[in-house]
């Protein structure tokens, strides 16, 4: 139900070289991206550079839905490595597909959110 809900929303494909920046740090999203295929690198920019690397992310996964649950800036920028397919939803689009899921899977989900966040929060804070 959830694969159908999120996959049938309106997005944007696109094509991403390495290097290109995908999010940044205290920006507030507009759109949700899904990474369809490639590698993206998470972690702090300095001068225009991914110095502080926290982790990576393959495809196919979502990259920060947590902060677009929530309605927070992204805690962390990110990177494509390789080059990447995403997809960009409509953040508006992706809140009311996320209103259809029934109210306790919903809030297991916030509650999944405010975790990862609290992860990627402390994992910022100890740069």
């Amino acid at each position: 139900m959830l694969t159908s809900l999120f996959f049938s929303l309106p997005a944007d494909t696109e094509a991403v070289a390495p290097g290109e920046v995908l999010c940044r740090r205290s920006e507030m999203p507009t759109t949700v991206l899904h990474l369809e295929s490639g590698r993206v690198l998470r972690g702090v920019l300095d001068e225009g550079l991914l110095r502080h690397q926290l982790g990576a992310i393959e495809g196919p996964c979502w990259l920060d839905a947590a902060s677009a649950l929530l309605g927070v800036p992204c805690p962390v920028d990110m990177v494509a490595d390789t080059r990447v397919r995403l997809r960009r939803v409509p953040i508006e689009a992706f809140h009311r597909s996320v209103s259809q899921i029934p109210p306790g899977a919903r809030s297991l989900l916030l509650d999944l959110a405010k975790g990862d966040r609290q992860q990627s929060e402390l994992a910022v804070s100890r740069l």
